[in-house]
């Protein structure tokens, strides 16, 4: 099968944008102030590029990257347990306002435990997007300011 690199680009371009997302909530969540992170990535075209402060410091383009370090099937896994997790997480935050103080404990530790999972799918993706790209990503993709592991 010949993996198409625009559709792949796109595909971690996304992804990047989910994690960016994931950051921010559990930031929120952790009662913690979400500042934006230096360093971003962006898809434009036919490459991806990676800037610090608005400056581009790394561009990566399709003929670049290393497609055969793309597991289509393991990232496949890995985005639908995502989905799934990061649905369910974006609801139990939105409900927690309104629950009672006995059970927002209860849907805290739930939460904890589905940030667990989170963090550690998103980094295996972020792995999985290191590898194919060819390049480190900024820091803050390794959810460091809200993995505790």
């Amino acid at each position: 099968m010949t993996t198409d690199p625009i559709t792949v680009m796109t595909t971690i371009s996304l992804g990047l944008k989910l994690v960016d997302q994931f950051r921010d909530l559990a930031l929120r969540f952790f009662g913690k102030n979400a500042q934006p992170p230096s360093a971003t990535v962006e898809q434009t075209g036919n490459a991806i590029h990676v800037k610090q402060n608005g400056t581009v410091t790394n561009t990566v383009t399709g003929s670049q990257m290393h497609l055969d370090e793309w597991d289509e099937k393991r990232y496949h896994a890995l985005e639908r347990r995502v989905r799934s997790n990061w649905t369910l997480f974006n609801d139990l935050y939105a409900e927690l306002p309104e629950l009672p103080i006995d059970e927002k404990v209860r849907i805290k530790l739930r939460m904890d435990r589905m940030e667990e999972e989170l963090c550690t799918d998103f980094r295996e993706m972020v792995r999985i997007y290191q590898r194919t790209l060819g390049i480190s990503l900024p820091d803050h993709y390794t959810l460091y300011e809200v993995c505790s592991s």
